[in-house]
């Protein structure tokens, strides 16, 4: 519920400040980057609630994270889907660094 607010209000500033900007582009584009970022610390909140079993589960685990990750490659935005990576990695090293050693051992 918290999320959702927090993602909700953010994203109304977001409108926002965009409305007042001159350059919508950029505007638009650090919104996408920002949604992002929320978009990759969600994932990345789901994936280490999640129980794995062995390393099959958990590689099909980070294939269902990456795969909400591919949108912003398929729009054309390489700094929103690294911005989604870099939240998605923080995250699990923040929450569950034990997951994160795990997986840098890949």
């Amino acid at each position: 519920m918290f999320a959702k607010k927090y993602m909700f209000l953010a994203g109304t500033a977001l409108l926002l400040l965009a409305g007042g900007c001159g350059n919508n582009k950029a505007a638009e584009e650090e919104a996408d980057i920002l949604a992002a970022q929320m978009e990759g610390r969600e994932a990345a909140r789901i994936f280490v609630g999640k129980e794995w079993k062995d390393t099959t589960e958990l590689q099909k685990l980070l294939l269902e994270a990456r795969s909400k990750r591919t949108k912003y490659d398929t729009i054309g935005q390489p700094k929103a889907a690294a911005a989604y990576d870099s939240a998605f990695v923080s995250t699990v090293r923040t929450v569950r660094p034990d997951i994160a050693r795990h997986i840098g051992k890949q």
